[in-house]
């Protein structure tokens, strides 16, 4: 006898980034999804309004007992999270965590959507939730994608700048994804692998391997490529940020294949699980980027 499918759906964190975009994919196979928003969020207005299979209500993501009410009362099977690393959003995951246990939540999908993120520095708090998670027997589903294709131009300060910064050596390889093709991807594994296959477990995708030099050079001299030890503060929010992602491809840790605790790059691990969803073709940088 076959093991049932999950059937019921929630996302929180419902931003332009990647959860209005998983919203999307869930309606675009026909998939029924409850969208819990922020009492102050405007992101809904960017969701469709005529899907019967949309779904959106709001809580205060503070208060365990009001996001536990509503995911008892939809029988929610699983739990997405795309609340924001920045802003202080993956730490509320905790208080999402405890409202899923108490409601009988199955799997809970974590804010990752990047690479394995170290016990310590930047993004640390991801691997803290995922300690929380197991701590109180919540199983979680990890997605690692690398970096979306989609925010090459901001991790190289070329939306503020009109140049291509490279704070690295620019030799080594980094995993990168379209948020189409992650959106829809997790929607796909989510309703058509069974639980079993998905419970306390880590995927590992990857649309496409480059280096940063790579990609500067599909712009092909359009714009002016830039190597530097920093990228620059004036005008570029949280530079410190990009400097240090962009200092990890040095190292391999720009990959879904590295591992924080050995320190080292594994090629084919980064693409492991793009076999989930047998037949797609993944978008390239450059179809994403119009380069």
């Amino acid at each position: 006898m076959s093991e049932a499918l999950f059937k019921s759906f929630a996302i929180v964190g419902a931003g332009p980034h990647i959860g209005i975009p998983i919203v999307k994919a869930f309606l675009a196979i026909g998939i029924p999804i409850l969208v819990i928003a922020r009492p102050t969020s405007k992101n809904t207005s960017a969701l469709p309004g005529n899907d019967p299979n949309l779904k959106v209500v709001r809580a205060d993501y503070t208060s365990t007992s009001e996001v536990s009410a509503i995911l008892r009362e939809n029988k929610v099977d699983v739990l997405i999270s795309t609340v924001t690393f920045f802003f202080g959003g993956v730490v509320v995951q905790d208080v999402l965590a405890d409202a899923a246990k108490e409601a009988g939540v199955k799997l809970f999908v974590p804010s990752e959507f990047g690479v394995s993120p170290p016990a310590a520095g930047l993004a640390h708090e991801k691997h803290a939730f995922a300690v929380y998670a197991k701590s109180i027997g919540l199983p979680t589903l990890r997605v690692y994608n690398g970096l979306f294709h989609d925010f090459v131009p901001w991790v190289t300060a070329l939306t503020e700048t009109g140049k291509f910064h490279i704070a690295s050596k620019g030799d080594m390889p980094g995993s990168f994804t379209a948020i189409s093709d992650v959106a829809g991807y997790v929607a796909h594994i989510l309703t058509t692998q069974p639980p079993s296959r998905l419970l306390d477990v880590e995927v590992r995708i990857e649309g496409q391997r480059a280096t940063l030099s790579e990609i500067s050079a599909l712009y092909k001299s359009s714009v002016p490529v830039v190597y530097c030890d920093a990228l620059p503060i004036e005008g570029v929010l949280a530079a410190d940020v990009r400097t240090s992602y962009q200092q990890g491809f040095n190292v391999g840790a720009a990959s879904c294949g590295w591992n924080p605790d050995t320190k080292t790059d594994d090629a084919e691990l980064a693409s492991k699980d793009n076999s989930l969803w047998e037949g797609h073709r993944w978008l390239t940088i450059g179809e994403v980027l119009g380069l």
